[in-house]
């Protein structure tokens, strides 16, 4: 538009709305804007963000440090989100099946050990039936979704449909829902900013924007009116 702007010898105004960048200065520059570059902090939100960051001690291994994070990521649900929804973004689609396992195994120990299904067993026992992806279904046994890329389509859509309408309280998921999915969510948990690298053959971390696109997933106007929370 810049191009045309010149050659016509006429004036275009540009206006460029962005989700969650982390580099809103470089992208201003690349537009050519001289002035009118608003870059907005969390704390003007419509929905208020509060975020929580525990650490965690250096383990021999990945999967042992990821495995270290899901009692906590339990006991944040319990105590920043006991029946709104709640998304567990991992680094893989396998620590997605593990992350729910002991999700299921920490529920087991519980007075309620199915507390995040908000749906009768007839309804869940048609809708099980649907279900192609054995993981997918033991979680929503217990009120927990799956959701990555390599989900068959008709079993990501159910797991959205449920997670939308509140009939399952919990999804863990990779990265990728972070972008596109527009999924209700109170409570966000950022199981660790790294990932494996397939190219260099070792973790490197998440770019900040993914990392910012997962934090704002929590809190929407539509959706929910009070304090959203992110723990990572």
């Amino acid at each position: 538009m810049n191009y045309i702007a010149s050659q016509t010898e006429g004036s275009v105004r540009l206006m460029g709305m962005s989700t969650a960048c982390a580099n809103a200065s470089d992208l201003g520059n690349w537009l050519g804007v001289k002035k009118g570059l608003y870059n907005f902090k969390h704390s003007v939100r419509p929905v208020p963000l509060e975020i929580f960051i525990d650490g965690f001690p250096e383990q021999s291994g990945f999967c042992p440090l990821m495995q270290s994070m899901n009692r906590p990521a339990f006991l944040a649900i319990k105590t920043h989100s006991p029946i709104k929804p709640v998304i567990i973004f991992v680094a893989s689609r396998r620590q997605t099946r593990l992350t729910a396992r002991d999700l299921i195994a920490f529920c087991g120990l519980e007075d309620n050990p199915r507390q995040f299904l908000h749906m009768p067993d007839p309804e869940l026992d048609l809708l099980l039936e649907k279900v192609k992806d054995a993981s997918v279904k033991e979680a929503l046994s217990f009120g927990i979704g799956l959701h990555h890329a390599g989900l068959v389509e008709s079993d990501r859509q159910l797991v959205e449909e449920l997670f939308t309408f509140n009939k399952i309280q919990v999804l863990v998921a990779t990265s990728t829902l972070a972008w596109g999915v527009n999924l209700p969510a109170h409570l966000v948990v950022v199981k660790g900013t790294q990932f494996f690298d397939a190219k260099t053959e070792g973790y490197k971390d998440m770019d900040l924007t993914d990392v910012l696109q997962m934090l704002g997933r929590a809190g929407r106007p539509q959706f929910d009116s009070c304090k959203s929370d992110v723990a990572c």
